[in-house]
């Protein structure tokens, strides 16, 4: 293994650990793969082949139990392998959980059309186990998607950087300063604002935001041919503002009273949206918490109609009767199945929620 030197030590054994492991889930994804097919044709010819149409005799039942076993398993750690090979590309992980869906669902209504006479205890090891290679599938895929969600939010500031990058604004302002959390600052409490003409803009006066009165030290000609005039533009823009304020500010200024940009493109307002964000997204996640929990009882009844219906859609379109399908759908209606799934639901149901502000606060500074 590589021994990173200096400061970057830890970063190049971080990716020679994730090289290797990387490397190791390929081989165990192919040994997966493999023996997943074995056991899968094997359990399909027993169902296929006419061998559940009467008595099974003992060691037809011992070799479907060590094939369901052997399926389960691989189920689990071919799925396990997949998404640490693919971790970069989560659809192919979401492909793998429809996979386990049709074992969880399609196998009993597969093995029920093909039991008879004593073949019942077949129907039932083949059933379970392939029930339980599919759970075992959609509890990794479950795990991945609530780790894309998590680190959603914990890439949330480098995504906001991001935008402000693409919109021409600093990550951070070049200049400190300090607003308590609960409230938002005034434009004229903003590093971006231009001091030299502080007291003669109109915002400043009238205490009044410039993005709320439509002029300001960003927009007005007028302050901007004052600033120009006292001197100050070639210190202060090089120390306050960005290199798209500095081109504005000793461009073409606009005649008149009209604007030279919109607030929309100023870096003063653009502040103030990102700090809008940064007090509406704990107050977000905590509101959404808060709905979850109302919401409870009410997903908790629709939930267990859902597997009940199911159950019974499956009951009436089955071609056999010796398996009962509707017992193995209801083993989806357990606590532990039930809080899983809850909790996807909640970490997906907050991830759009925090997109929506994010779109509508810093993309389209709607609110």
């Amino acid at each position: 293994m590589r021994q990173g030197r200096g400061r970057g030590g830890a970063s190049t054994l971080s990716i020679d650990l994730m090289e290797k492991l990387v490397a190791w889930s390929v081989t165990g994804l192919k040994i997966s793969i493999l023996a997943f097919l074995v056991s899968l044709a094997y359990i399909l010819y027993g169902i296929f082949g006419g061998h559940l149409s009467g008595q099974v005799e003992a060691r037809i039942l011992g070799n479907l139990q060590l094939m369901g076993q052997v399926m389960a398993a691989a189920a689990g750690l071919g799925t396990v392998c997949l998404v640490i090979v693919t971790h970069e590309e989560i659809a192919v992980a979401v492909t793998a959980g429809i996979v386990g869906l049709v074992l969880m669902f399609g196998f009993p209504l597969l093995v029920a059309g093909q039991v008879r006479g004593g073949a019942q205890r077949a129907g039932d090891i083949i059933t379970y186990w392939t029930s339980s290679a599919g759970e075992f599938m959609l509890i990794v895929v479950g795990l991945r998607v609530a780790w894309e969600i998590v680190n959603w939010v914990r890439e949330a500031p480098a995504r906001r950087a991001a935008i402000a990058r693409e919109q021409g604004f600093e990550e951070e302002p070049k200049k400190s300063y300090y607003t308590p959390w609960w409230r938002l600052s005034h434009c004229w409490e903003m590093p971006y604002c231009h001091g030299a003409i502080r007291e003669t803009c109109p915002a400043y006066t009238s205490r009044t935001d410039c993005w709320r009165l439509g002029q300001g030290c960003n927009c007005d000609p007028y302050l901007i041919e004052s600033l120009l005039r006292k001197g100050a533009g070639t210190d202060l823009l090089a120390e306050q503002t960005s290199e798209y304020t500095r081109s504005d500010l000793t461009g073409d200024r606009v005649a008149g009273r009209e604007r030279t940009r919109e607030c929309r493109n100023c870096p003063i307002f653009n502040e103030h949206q990102r700090q809008k964000f940064r007090l509406l997204n704990p107050l977000i996640i905590v509101a959404a918490i808060v709905g979850l929990g109302f919401a409870y009882p009410v997903v908790r009844r629709l939930y267990a109609g859902f597997i009940s219906f199911t159950a019974a859609l499956a009951e009436r379109f089955a071609f056999g009767t010796q398996v009962p399908v509707e017992r193995w759908i209801h083993r989806l209606d357990s606590p532990a199945v039930w809080v899983f799934f809850y909790v996807i639901l909640g970490l997906l149901a907050m991830s759009y929620v925090l997109k929506a502000v994010e779109w509508a606060v810093l993309r389209r500074k709607i609110i």
